[in-house]
């Protein structure tokens, strides 16, 4: 007996030795010792066989050794084992559907140099030989859910199937797709949505006329709707409505039995919870928070549907109102919460002392993780309110990542746009993140990963100072340790958004380009340089000054938007948009203006364009907003637009004056303004009986308040002076 259990050890141990380091060439073949090859195994065979030729060229006729691949049903799904024997011969264990495939993936990838970049690009060394000093790796996710935006949404082309697996990615964040078998893919998301999905399952088309007790008692009405139009919740403490959802929910899951979700979640932005006398109660029972409703409505749900679909969990949002976790509940087993960071800072990393914010979204998912043991994070990485604006660190998401790991959840989704858009950080961020959500352990700070990627897309060249550019940001905004940096754009004074520094990234650009014969390679770096020319196109007469060269504002702006036009891949709304955000600045080059605080694009010279549908925002609830004329003015009426009636329907202004600048004297004292008989903008029109004299008008917004009475981040939408007469446009009624 003992001979038999020292025989089995044995095996074990020779199973698992490597033999040092190998020496891999073109006597190595791809060969499968697996009985019945699945889909993906046989893509796995293929793909390697493909790529040793083209590292290697030709196989050797005789004398082979092989990179074995074997299926191990001790492994998990996408769990994996790189080995070698004595004979040298390379073995790729993997668990099923994807393990294998992954294996050989990764072995192409991080000990062959193999780099698939996107989902049209790659990168493939050829050499004689490849000496690979350490062969054994032990591959698993950290994060069970990989979700990515990797394809504009409503395209699901198998090339792009194909960079999805090639970068262990296992789930599409657009719409819902069929799995391809080719790839080991499993349905991530149950139709009918992947998100906000208690909408399109208990609807008020079908259920509302009937059962209208399923939503939310809201001023004694049930409604489905406020009166703006956004989503009304439901009465999340209907048993009814648990059941109702219930038997929709099985209604998906029979034609999709193997989902992993099924979103049951609340609509984008809900507004006015359910009053009822149950709900009230709830709320109170577990801490005051908003979110104890859909743990209970979840539970009840789950439970209903648990041993008919043990695979898939009941998906609900932790978003907003809801994002607080409750006290005296626990989610079922099958229930999965997905936490938002909406409204995060990503100046600096989420565990960055300063990052006050970011450290309590951290604190909040610790907490979560005590009431269910299955979390999901949305995360927002990358701005997009307006895509073409820099971010001032690519790199944090590690660190990110890192701290989402150390907490212990299921899975990511970092909504990002898609791949193969002219966003800023694309195609990088885009390679960079699925590799930090396989094992963000493995990808150092990242800086070693940044210049693979832009040497190996940019070209040797140019490439070195696409990552420079990268890195010059990234080292200003650290140094400057500035945080307050969100999905909307800068909020504050940014040091990586300052002239100094947009002069020195544009030349940065100029040098790659003036470097770089070959067409494809020059085409890339324009598309890289588009976000640094939108830096100085924001403020061009500063960063001209400072970088002293001698395009013009025209010269580089027609060249921006012919690049944009031309571009085959951008969408035509995001095509338009990002050229009208391009277009809106030309009214602004030749105005002096300042503020307390910038917030993106909501630039101060919007407040004096003379549009009136465009405006300094303080992403504040107090702030200034200046403007200097180039002389000295007299100045007998200054006419004011604060805001739309919705969102500013009152609040307090006062406007100052200075002739240097510096020493300021009050022109208007505080007071207080609202809305006037239904016109649709809340406006002053100051006009005074002695002239004043300035050069610089400094007007302050004090407080500001929408129609409901909820106090408001400030804005400042137009200001003229010296008007005959008011502008028609002031009169227009609201809806």
């Amino acid at each position: 007996m003992k001979s038999k259990f020292f025989l089995m050890l044995a095996g074990i141990i020779t199973f698992n030795i490597c033999y040092g380091a190998i020496i891999i060439d073109n006597s190595y073949k791809a060969k499968a010792e697996i009985k019945e090859l699945i889909s993906a195994e046989k893509t796995a065979l293929a793909e390697l066989n493909t790529y040793l030729n083209k590292i290697f060229g030709k196989t050797a006729e005789k004398d082979n050794k092989f990179v074995i691949l074997r299926y191990d049903e001790k492994l998990s799904k996408e769990e994996f084992t790189i080995s070698s024997d004595k004979k040298g011969n390379i073995i790729i264990s993997g668990g099923r559907p994807r393990g294998v495939m992954y294996g050989v993936y990764y072995f192409l990838d991080r000990k062959l140099g193999v780099k698939w970049l996107t989902a049209d690009d790659e990168y493939v060394p050829t050499a004689e030989n490849i000496k690979i000093e350490k062969v054994d790796y032990h591959g698993k996710p950290v994060f069970n859910a990989r979700i990515f935006s990797s394809e504009v949404w409503g395209k699901n082309s198998e090339k792009v199937r194909r960079w999805c697996a090639r970068n262990f990615i296992n789930g599409k964040g657009g719409k819902i797709y069929p799995a391809d078998e080719k790839f080991g893919e499993e349905l991530m998301f149950s139709p009918p949505t992947r998100c906000h999905g208690l909408f399109q399952i208990v609807t008020p088309a079908k259920y509302f006329k009937s059962n209208p007790e399923f939503w939310a008692l809201q001023n004694g009405k049930r409604t489905h709707r406020d009166k703006r139009g956004l989503t009304a919740d439901y009465c999340l403490t209907n048993e009814k409505l648990a059941e109702a959802a219930a038997k929709e929910c099985r209604e998906f899951l029979k034609k999709n039995p193997t989902a992993r979700y099924i979103s049951i979640q609340e609509g984008d932005f809900t507004k006015g919870y359910c009053d009822c006398t149950p709900c009230k109660k709830l709320v109170k029972e577990c801490g005051n928070r908003e979110s104890t409703r859909w743990v209970f409505f979840a539970n009840r749900v789950a439970k209903i549907l648990k041993d008919e679909f043990p695979q898939t969990k009941f998906l609900i949002f932790a978003y907003t109102a809801s994002r607080q976790p409750p006290v005296n509940i626990k989610a079922e087993d099958n229930v999965c919460v997905q936490l938002c960071a909406w409204n995060n800072r990503r100046g600096q990393a989420y565990n960055h002392p300063k990052n006050k914010i970011g450290n309590t979204f951290l604190k909040q998912l610790e907490e979560w993780k005590k009431v269910c043991k299955n979390i999901l994070i949305w995360d927002y990485t990358y701005t997009f309110s307006d895509r073409l604006l820099p971010a001032p660190d690519l790199l944090l998401n590690i660190d990110n990542f890192k701290a989402f790991n150390e907490i212990g959840i299921d899975g990511i989704y970092p909504e990002n746009g898609a791949p193969e858009e002219i966003s800023y950080g694309m195609p990088f961020k885009a390679w960079l993140l699925p590799r930090i959500m396989w094992n963000p352990a493995e990808c150092g700070n990242g800086e070693e990963l940044e210049n693979i990627f832009c040497e190996s897309y940019y070209g040797k060249k140019g490439g070195k100072y696409v990552a420079e550019y990268y890195k010059l940001l990234r080292d200003v905004n650290r140094k400057q340790g500035f945080v307050n940096y969100t999905s909307g754009g800068v909020i504050g004074k940014a040091a990586f958004e300052s002239p100094e520094i947009t002069a020195k990234g544009y030349e940065l650009f100029k040098k790659a380009i003036a470097e770089e014969k070959d067409t494809v390679l020059l085409k890339r770096l324009k598309t890289a340089m588009l976000h640094a020319q939108y830096q100085v196109i924001r403020n061009f007469s500063k960063v001209q000054k400072i970088g002293k060269f001698t395009e013009s504002y025209d010269d580089i702006v027609n060249d921006m938007i012919n690049l944009i036009k031309a571009d085959k891949n951008t969408t035509a709304a995001l095509k338009n948009r990002f050229i009208k955000n391009i277009n809106s600045f030309a009214l602004l080059k030749n105005i002096k203006a300042d503020a307390s605080q910038l917030y993106a694009n909501y630039l101060p010279a919007k407040a004096y364009d003379g549009k009136i549908d465009t405006y300094w925002h303080a992403a504040n609830s107090t702030g200034w907003c200046q403007i200097e004329f180039d002389n000295v003015k007299e100045i007998s009426r200054i006419t004011t637009v604060h805001g739309s009636s919705g969102s500013s329907h009152s609040g307090e202004y006062s406007i100052s004056g200075s002739l240097d600048g510096k020493n300021w004297f009050v022109i208007k004292p505080k007071t207080f303004v609202g809305a006037r008989d239904n016109l649709k903008w809340v406006y002053s029109d100051d006009v005074f009986e002695t002239p004043v004299k300035a050069k610089f008008i400094r007007t302050y917004r004090l407080k500001a308040f929408t129609e409901r009475k909820i106090r408001n981040d400030v804005a400042f939408y137009e200001q003229w002076f010296n008007l005959k007469e008011l502008p028609k446009e002031l009169f227009v009624k609201t809806k």
